[in-house]
C-alpha cells in the first residue's frame, strides 16, 4: 500500500474544512454612510469581511454613501473600512469600533445595520 497520498488527502481535508459556513441562504445588508472631516468620503472602499476574508465589497458614491449585501454567515462580521475611525451612529446597538479601529463588528444574527453617520481621520 502506498502511504505518500494520506499527507496530500489530509491537507485536502484541512482546506475544505476551512470553508465559511453560510446560514440557510440568508442575506444580511449594510448600508450607511461615512464622512471625513465633515466633508463626505468618496469612492473609498468597504468590505464585509470575516476574518479577514472578504464576502462583500462596495465603494461609496459621491455623496459618502454606500449600501451592499453578503451572504449571512456563521461567524462575526466586520464592516471593514481601512481608515481610523472616530465614531459612528447607527440603528444597532450592539454594533462597537474594533480594536484597530479601522472595522466595526457588527451584531450577531444581524440581517441589516443602517450607519447614520461613520466618521474617519486619515
Amino acid at each position: 500500500m502506498n502511504f505518500k497520498f494520506i499527507p496530500v488527502i489530509l491537507i485536502l481535508l484541512a482546506l475544505i474544512s476551512c470553508e465559511t459556513d453560510y446560514v440557510n441562504n440568508s442575506r444580511v445588508f449594510v448600508e450607511g454612510k461615512i464622512t471625513f472631516n465633515n466633508q463626505p468620503f468618496s469612492k473609498a472602499q468597504v468590505s464585509l469581511e470575516t476574518f479577514s476574508y472578504p464576502i462583500s465589497n462596495a465603494l461609496t458614491k459621491s455623496d459618502g454613501t454606500f449600501e451592499m449585501g453578503a451572504p449571512d454567515v456563521a461567524e462575526t462580521v466586520h464592516l471593514y473600512i481601512g481608515k481610523k475611525i472616530t465614531s459612528f451612529s447607527t440603528d444597532s446597538e450592539d454594533c462597537m469600533i474594533a480594536q484597530d479601529s479601522l472595522s466595526i463588528v457588527l451584531p450577531e444574527n444581524f440581517q441589516h445595520v443602517k450607519f447614520s453617520n461613520i466618521m474617519i481621520k486619515q
